[in-house]
């Protein structure tokens, strides 16, 4: 199996960190299912609660999951994360994404556990020129945007003790994406057209999930950006998961591909508070996409074996 960390570290490097018991939300998820095995891998207890067996919208069954589990810590990685469809049901974002993580945020609060609630970069509105960092004004432009800066403010407003992890452009197995989406359009079509005016970077749920383990265990509260290192656009970020392909990736504007959703024209995320309390450098997105799809490799040579 390929690595996807920078730095390959054994299971046994981890027994040093404190072993805690966490929920996570929204396991069955695409972050959820890199989550759990990232999490289990270095000695902690995961009770890992796919949709299906915690519906966060449910008050009643938040609180009397979290009063039997009792954990250490939450993290809510559930959350409708359709971008396009809230612009005209705006009604079923806000209520996972805001009313499921108030219910979350309320019940922790009350028995006293901190919770991890992972956020997005579309609370920006994409007009500056400079990364975004923690303490910089959200603005989101799109109903998905604002339905997670609900949950975000949710957090703030009931607990004393929380991380809240805004990430971009994810990526990972498990769930639709957009490096499955290109691969398999790059095997049908001799041509893709992509959008080449917004900027952001792309981040791997399997290296994301490394970032939150690593600072989980820093009892360091607050917000934090999390992405991959490095900034590109979707033009370029098409093109490095064709590369070595018989296609051509042909740049176009937003304008071009209008979308119901109004997207940030520039989500580059400032990660220097996550660096200097992680303590460690983040991995290019150019290598986690690498090893992603080394993975996806193997994945299907096992499967025709």
């Amino acid at each position: 199996m390929v690595d996807i960390v920078a730095q390959k570290q054994d299971a046994s490097n981890y027994t040093s960190e404190r072993q805690m018991k966490i929920v996570v939300t929204g396991a069955g998820g695409m972050l959820g299912r890199a989550l759990t095995p990232c999490l289990e891998k270095r000695r902690h207890e995961v009770i890992a609660l796919p949709k299906e067996e915690l519906d966060v919208t449910n008050f009643a069954e938040v609180r009397s999951t979290l009063q039997k589990v009792k954990p250490d810590l939450v993290i809510h990685s559930a959350a409708y994360t359709k971008v396009d469809q809230p612009e005209s049901e705006p009604g079923l974002a806000y209520f996972i994404n805001g009313y499921g993580t108030e219910n979350l945020a309320v019940a922790a609060g009350d028995l006293d556990i901190p919770v991890l609630y992972v956020s997005s970069d579309y609370v920006f509105d994409g007009e500056q020129k400079q990364p975004y960092t923690t303490w910089d004004k959200t603005r989101p432009l799109s109903i998905y945007g604002k339905s997670k800066l609900a949950g975000e403010e949710a957090v703030q407003r009931h607990l004393n003790r929380f991380y809240i992890v805004r990430t971009s452009w994810l990526y990972g197995p498990h769930g639709s994406n957009f490096v499955d989406t290109i691969t398999r359009m790059a095997g049908e079509r001799k041509q893709l057209r992509v959008v080449s005016d917004q900027v952001g970077t792309p981040t791997c749920t399997l290296t994301l999930s490394e970032v939150i383990a690593d600072l989980i265990v820093t009892n360091r509260w607050g917000v934090y950006h999390a992405t991959d290192e490095g900034v590109t656009n979707w033009w370029e970020f098409a093109r490095e998961i064709v590369k070595g392909k018989d296609v051509e990736v042909v740049p176009i504007e937003t304008k071009d591909f209008p979308r119901p959703a109004t997207r940030p024209k520039y989500s580059v995320l400032d990660k220097t508070t996550l660096i200097s309390t992680i303590g460690r450098e983040l991995t290019p997105w150019q290598d986690a996409l690498q090893r992603y799809l080394a993975l996806n490799v193997e994945g299907k040579k096992a499967l025709s074996r």
